[in-house]
């Protein structure tokens, strides 16, 4: 029996004879089902651009918008309108156009030499096994402890949009939080097994087990299967991987799409088949629907496709076959991301110029702050030894991504260009720095520390003059190992603590109140303990009264004159930059008696108690 691949392979060079038959005897246009294709996508284009010219425009306006930003200079429903025009002149130039794929000949398309490691003894059959053992492994640890409190980033999209319909999701920019695909596939999960922790994170947990094997396949473009096992290891027990793929966000969806984006990147160069171009779009549609930052991911495919254009012109080929080729295939990326998106670009373009300059949203790149924020994160993943082997490890992974961009430069592009084409563009606008927009460097890092204890384990070999073919193979696997052991180990405390512990300091409260005491939940403590103040039952605005300004602080003492009052805060950074006021009148006011920690960074929810007169 025909395999799939020759199979379909047959199937399109059939097809491609027909058309060639057909254009030769010059019954193409003649030919009635042709015909009929036309007509068709004639009075489909007719309709696209009809229905662009004509939209209603008051389904817009009714739509939930964000008021932390002022109104954009145009409203995304006119995008709409010339999206759907633009989609009808597109169809009606197909219809003129008999379009077939040609696959570009050998000298047309363009492959980097993988650089082979010897004296690697997993077989196929040994490495699948293992694969799924690790794979398996990653899927338990992602699951475990699944059931914590969701923070609020993980909440604000259930409060926003949990009574949108999937089309008012897409069609609507309440908040950044809204990450398109997670958003609608949490939508998807509580409909199914309601609105419980794990169901609402496991769009993350799925995208974050997939993407172990991901990260395999695409390693193996340019390591041995020992090495690529090795990554998939690092990856399974990384803490800030887990971390992210028990985040009800966008963040694994985002790596997920973006490895297996620059693995078809990688085949599409080399073997320019349309199955594997067509695979691209697609995730790259769902890398974009999974996070905006995706855009970097697509500029620096780009610039790859640039290189890679000028290689083959400079060892003599033609070039412009290819140009073709990619010009088409991210041509169509940008239309159906700017299809997807239409209708709250304009929100998207106010919230990144207004929202994300102030330093509440993140910090600037050259403070102390983001260093501090970055060593913290950081050392969660390592323990408070990473300060102390931090010189090393940045000479390993520096030794291993030199080593990386040698056997590799197109993985080594595709991993780390977004990161520092995103950090570019951060600077260059003045915009606030997050640690999570860098996330895609976790893999390039995963990688390269690899390759780099490979070195590492080489070198050994050779000051000790050992065998260096058996000696080295081990000890970069115990070398892996343990840095292994070391990610495991500070999952202890992860696992031990919530992200945000909204129920426990509730639970507390109701513990420790009178039933004549009030609660005043400060700022931006709001909205998780608003959601989960329903699993306790509490009376809003008799028992819990939500603030946010010193004003509204003040009226509620008012009102409430002689009863003794306990406070809710967390995010204290952000309550200090935009309400200082209020934080001053706190601090006055009231003292600190119990803090709960979280996982997020600065994410510790405090409970203070009113001080005596």
């Amino acid at each position: 029996m025909r395999d799939y691949q020759s199979y379909t392979q047959e199937l399109a060079e059939t097809i491609r004879w027909r058309y060639i038959e057909m254009e030769d005897s010059g019954n193409t246009s003649g030919d009635p089902q042709f015909m009929r294709w036309r007509t068709g996508y004639w009075i489909l284009g007719i309709l696209f651009v009809l229905m662009g010219i004509f939209l209603p425009r008051d389904w817009y306006d009714a739509l939930p918008k964000s008021t932390d930003v002022s109104p954009p200079p145009i409203k995304g429903v006119t995008l709409v309108q010339i999206s759907l025009i633009f989609d009808g002149v597109i169809v009606i130039w197909l219809s003129l156009k008999n379009l077939t794929y040609t696959r570009l000949d050998d000298v047309e398309r363009f492959s980097v030499t993988k650089v082979s490691e010897v004296d690697d003894p997993v077989n196929k059959y040994t490495c699948l096994w293992v694969l799924t053992g690790i794979t398996l492994l990653a899927l338990f640890l992602r699951l475990f402890h699944i059931n914590s409190d969701l923070w609020l980033d993980e909440i604000t999209p259930i409060l926003d949009y949990g009574h949108l319909s999937p089309l008012q999701v897409v069609a609507s920019f309440i908040s950044t939080n809204n990450h398109l695909l997670n958003t609608l596939l949490g939508k998807l999960a509580i409909a199914f097994f309601g609105e419980k922790e794990w169901a609402i994170r496991l769009p993350a947990v799925v995208f974050g087990t997939a993407t172990v094997p991901a990260i395999y396949w695409v390693a193996r473009s340019a390591m041995s299967r020992t090495s690529s096992l090795s990554v998939a290891l690092i990856l399974a027990v990384s803490y800030h991987h887990i971390f992210f793929s028990q985040n009800a966000r966008g963040y694994s969806g985002y790596l997920f799409f973006s490895i297996i984006a620059a693995g078809l990147l990688i085949k599409g160069l080399k073997e320019d088949r349309a199955r594997i171009w067509l695979l691209y779009v697609i995730t790259m549609f769902f890398n974009f629907a999974s996070l905006l930052i995706s855009g970097f991911v697509l500029v620096a495919h780009i610039l790859i496709g640039a290189v890679a254009v000028l290689l083959v012109k400079y060892r003599g080929d033609s070039s412009m076959p290819l140009i073709k080729r990619l010009v088409a295939v991210f041509g169509l990326i940008a239309f159906l991301v700017f299809q997807l998106y239409a209708a709250v670009l304009p929100q998207v373009y106010m919230v990144i110029r207004e929202v994300y300059t102030s330093q509440s949203t993140g910090f600037a790149f050259f403070s102390l702050e983001f260093v501090r924020e970055l060593v913290r994160g950081i050392s969660a993943g390592f323990g408070t030894g990473f300060v102390l082997g931090a010189v090393p490890f940045l000479i390993i992974a520096g030794a291993g991504f030199v080593a990386l961009v040698r056997r590799h430069w197109i993985l080594a592009a595709s991993l780390a260009m977004p990161v520092a084409l995103n950090a570019l563009f951060l600077l260059l606008r003045g915009l606030t720095f997050s640690p999570r927009f860098f996330l895609l460097a976790l893999i390039a890092t995963i990688i390269s520390v690899v390759l780099g204890l490979k070195i590492l384990s080489e070198l050994a070999a050779k000051i000790l003059r050992k065998s260096e073919g058996v000696f080295s193979y081990r000890l970069s696997i115990a070398l892996v190992l343990a840095v292994c052991v070391v990610s495991l180990s500070s999952l202890k405390y992860y696992y031990s603590v919530p992200k945000q512990a909204y129920r426990a300091s509730i639970q507390y409260l109701e513990e420790t109140r009178k039933p004549d005491e009030i609660v005043m939940v400060i700022d931006i403590a709001e909205k998780g303990c608003r959601y989960y103040g329903r699993q306790f039952g509490i009376k809003e605005d008799k028992e819990y009264f939500f603030v946010r300004t010193l004003e509204a602080i003040n009226e509620v003492l008012s009102a409430n004159s002689g009863k003794r009052s306990f406070l809710v805060t967390t995010f204290h950074r952000n309550l200090h930059l935009t309400n200082w006021d209020l934080e001053s009148r706190i601090k006055r006011g009231w003292t600190v008696i119990r803090t709960f920690p979280g996982t997020i960074g600065d994410g510790q929810i405090s409970v203070w108690a009113q001080r005596d007169p």
